[in-house]
């Protein structure tokens, strides 16, 4: 973290000090830090005088709306009882994300926790048991929080579009091989897109955002896209995040396991079940635009097979799920 080697260290962990009224001692790169270093400037683990451990994030002035909005929402879901949902410190003002220089931060308590197996937790019953019990109970801490916090509207369908429209024009081969994928949605998909019913959801839900106790959710990280969505948005990517490591992993315990429980409770509504294999599809699309703006070939070729697997089998796993 650049605050830490610039001449200004001294009067930076000062300021960080009397903000957070923690002794703030060290700074400790021997420590690996889950979720994705993309969303953030900068991060730290910094151990204070008494041996915590803290996750110090630093985020550009033009993120603080989208940042202070995902602090508000998992502080809430952790009032509720959500305790997977780990809070972020208040500042002694009262801030999640105070001002130094240029810059705004936020500290939580960093949680170590067991390695994730790829793609071994595939094989994992309980892992997929794990996200059913977490989903079903971010469905009742999250009830009433639209009323106390305002969602930025998302629609897949606009996202889709969108990306195509921005394809045809700057890549077009790109288009013209995921144009398919696009005509199948729409022969029956982006006409239901609209009605889905929805809910609060996660937005980035997948095992590499999860801090992990064996097979037993610890924590679950990277709140970005948090909002109010379809309520099988987070399924369906946990779901296609499992299959894109390894397609036969669509019929594997993690995720057989995860749908056997998911369905038990309430956290999918009838109509999402039924469009449950078209939604993950669309949603490979969010993806795409990632490996687009990363220009990573190869992860565009195994998005590609991947979407032509699932549109080719389509009905026999939404048998194998029993969705729909």
């Amino acid at each position: 973290m650049q605050e830490f080697s610039d001449p200004s260290k001294g009067e930076f962990l000062q300021w960080l000090s009397h903000r957070w009224k923690i002794e703030f001692k060290e700074i400790r790169t021997d420590i690996e830090i889950p979720g994705s270093p993309e969303r953030t400037v900068s991060r730290a683990v910094v151990q204070d005088g008494s041996g915590r451990l803290f996750l110090l994030e630093k985020f550009p002035a033009e993120k603080f709306s989208i940042r202070d909005q995902v602090a508000k929402a998992v502080d809430f879901l952790n009032r509720q009882g959500l305790f997977e949902a780990l809070p972020y410190r208040k500042s002694d003002q009262g801030e999640f994300l105070p001002f130094f220089r240029e810059g705004c931060f936020q500290i939580s308590s960093f949680l170590d926790g067991t390695d994730l197996k790829r793609p071994d937790y595939l094989d994992s019953s309980d892992m997929g048991k794990s996200f059913a019990l977490f989903l079903a109970r971010m469905q009742r801490a999250s009830q009433g929080i639209e009323t106390v916090l305002s969602f930025p509207q998302f629609s897949l369908k606009a996202y889709i579009y969108k990306l195509f429209s921005e394809m045809k024009i700057h890549d077009g081969p790109v288009y013209e091989k995921f144009l398919p994928f696009l005509r199948f949605l729409e022969s029956g998909f982006m006409q239901a897109h609209d009605h889905l019913p929805l809910s609060f959801c996660h937005g980035d839900l997948h095992p590499l955002n999860v801090i992990w106790h064996q097979e037993k959710i610890k924590a679950v990280i990277d709140w970005e896209f948090a909002g109010i969505k379809p309520d099988l948005y987070d399924a369906a990517n946990l779901v296609g995040c499992a299959g894109i490591e390894n397609p036969n992993g669509l019929g594997m315990s993690m995720v057989m396991t995860f749908l056997e429980e998911i369905q038990k409770t309430s956290v999918i509504s009838e109509t999402g079940r039924r469009f449950f294999p078209e939604y993950l599809l669309a949603l490979r699309f969010a993806w795409l635009s990632e490996w687009l703006r990363k220009k990573d070939q190869i992860m565009l070729d195994m998005e590609e097979t991947y979407m032509g697997i699932l549109v080719d089998h389509m009905e026999e796993i939404r048998k194998q799920w029993k969705m729909g």
